[in-house]
């Protein structure tokens, strides 16, 4: 038993022999060797979580500025990418308009006794082959094995047709080409181009931080070596229409082979898989015609190294002459359909995704469906019907398709429920959330009908412009006027004068972007009389402003000259 000393409050005079004492057990002490504590069976372990790693705010700097840096180079090298297959269309216009040069064309026509007399009994296989044995007969073919790249041309055209020597093979393709055009023949003169990949390599985008300047002038110099091979890398050949058959049949001189299968011609190119090849016709119209002579024509690999953005073809369309629905075109296109499809299902369930042709039905976007919704499937893989990817359309909702001029049908309902972007839905207590709207096919829409203006009044939409995405959406009865400062001017005279909405800008959020302003026809003339009568106004303020703080800023120069002299004369 130990003694414990308790103090007596209510004496303080009391000295220390006054103090009490008490007994109490002694403490006992365990032998951590003998100690075995009773633990429950669950033991429960709370943790906050003050000590959360934070993001480091100089890291987050870095992130961005790598991503903008990779995203930059991303672009230049789709600039390059579509700059080569610009380099590469002159290269043929420039071919073709050494053909089509007279000089040539009078030199070609000389040669007129090389073609065979009775076209018409003859299919043309045997009319290539009859005047193509009496063209090396009548010329000393012999090609070299390299090609100069720093001749003329032109100069050497006509060296080879006066000299009747020939070194070059694409001398020889120009000359076939230019002596059967003149016999009213339908010649394309084809060229396989090596364009610039459409992404970057990967040892160009920064992943790091610290990537050193050296990895990026590796891979420069190993890019323009790349660049000075591909410019080796051209190939030519010719296509001939066959009327009689209403198809391009191609032929390559060496090795003097007409191709009925075109796909064999791949043979020989110097690239294993090319991405792009064009053909100019006689009238100097050039066309894509890569699906005749690809292999795996609608494979991933093909089409990542294509652009698929319709950028091809506008700018072909611009160097179109004749129009879509030529006679040759048609029989291009009726020959792509075909290869189409023969192009059997793919094997893999990687191929379906972003296929032009087929679809599987988990890999539709958000805003895809499948319409009609019985579609038959074309076959099915892993017991996933496949359908046809013409039964995918676009889905929009309501206020969408409105910026395409269109409205949706009374009484439709919507074809999908999706989760909006934009519209969040807020209840008090709770978390926000996105918004489920519904949207629409275009079967399910209709042309917007504008609204009519009556008695000096511009309709509206519900938040007080006018929805003018289109010029078709033009209220009737009203003008677009695009004068900055008429919205003042309306109110001075009390003319009913409406902002347009030509569009939204934005990613997260998006904000209507105002263009002009909307007014009916008969304030029209005298809407323009006033804002031109103020423009003129306007002008006059904004000079007599100039005159006056010109007039000011010589004041305050000659005041400070006269107190600059002054002090001069008096302290020296």
């Amino acid at each position: 038993m130990l003694k414990k000393k308790v103090e007596n409050d209510d004496d303080n005079d009391s000295d220390d022999s006054n103090d009490d004492w008490e007994e109490v057990e002694e403490a006992k002490i365990f032998d951590p060797e003998i100690y075995q504590p009773k633990l429950p069976e669950k033991i429960q372990i709370s943790m906050n979580q003050l000590g959360k790693k934070t993001k480091n705010p100089i890291d987050q700097i870095q992130a961005e500025i790598r991503q903008q840096i990779n995203r930059m180079r991303k672009e230049n090298q789709l600039i390059q990418h579509k700059c080569s297959i610009l380099f590469a269309i002159n290269r043929i216009q420039y071919l073709n308009s050494l053909i089509q040069d007279p000089l040539i064309k009078s030199l070609a026509l000389s040669m007129n006794y090389l073609v065979p007399a009775d076209e018409k009994n003859l299919s043309l296989e045997k009319y290539i082959g009859i005047f193509i044995t009496k063209f090396s007969k009548n010329f000393n073919i012999t090609i070299l094995e390299k090609h100069d790249y720093s001749i003329d041309l032109y100069q050497e055209l006509l060296k080879s047709f006066e000299q009747k020597k020939i070194e070059y093979n694409l001398i020889i393709n120009l000359m076939i080409i230019s002596i059967l055009r003149m016999s009213n023949q339908m010649v394309r003169l084809c060229y396989l181009i090596d364009a610039l990949p459409i992404k970057p390599p990967m040892n160009l985008l920064s992943t790091s931080s610290s990537s050193n300047d050296s990895v990026v002038t590796k891979s420069k110099s190993k890019s323009t070596e790349n660049d000075e091979t591909t410019t080796t890398k051209e190939f030519y050949w010719i296509e001939i229409f066959d009327n009689d058959h209403n198809r391009w049949i191609c032929y390559d001189y060496h090795p003097h082979r007409i191709y009925d299968k075109p796909k064999k011609i791949s043979e020989n190119f110097p690239i294993k898989q090319p991405t792009y090849i064009f053909a100019i016709d006689n009238d100097g119209n050039i066309s894509e015609i890569t699906a005749r002579y690809v292999q795996d024509w609608h494979s991933n690999q093909i089409r990542k190294r294509r652009l698929t953005d319709g950028w091809l073809e506008e700018t072909l369309n611009i160097f179109d002459n004749n129009g879509k629905h030529t006679r040759y075109k048609e029989a291009d296109n009726l020959e792509f359909e075909k290869i189409s499809q023969q192009i059997e299902l793919p094997k893999k369930l990687s191929d379906y995704k972003n296929h032009p042709l087929f679809v599987l039905e988990k890999d539709l976007l958000k805003y895809q469906a499948i319409y009609p919704p019985d579609s038959p499937p074309l076959g099915f893989f892993r017991n996933q019907p496949v359908y046809s990817r013409n039964c995918v359309h676009i889905l929009k909702s309501r206020e969408t398709w409105l910026r395409d001029a269109r409205t949706v049908k009374p009484d439709e309902q919507p074809y999908k429920i999706v989760q909006s972007r934009f519209k969040w839905k807020v209840n008090p207590g709770e978390q926000p959330e996105k918004e489920m709207i519904g949207v629409y096919g275009e079967w399910q829409t209709q042309p917007f009908e504008p609204p009519i203006a009556r008695n000096g009044q511009v309709p509206r939409n519900n938040y007080g412009n006018v929805d003018l995405f289109k010029k078709s959406m033009l209220p009737i009865g009203t003008v677009h006027l695009q004068l900055p400062g008429l919205l003042r001017l309306a109110n001075r005279l009390k003319i009913d004068c409406v902002p347009a909405i030509v569009g939204f800008e934005g990613t997260c959020s998006s904000h209507p972007v105002l263009d002009g302003y909307v007014v009916c026809k008969e304030y029209k003339d005298i809407l323009i009389d006033a804002w031109q009568q103020d423009q003129k106004l306007q002008r006059e303020r904004e000079r007599e402003k100039c005159l006056k703080r010109i007039m000011e800023n010589w004041k305050r120069l000659i005041r400070g000259l006269i107190i600059k002299r002054k002090l001069k004369i008096k302290y020296g």
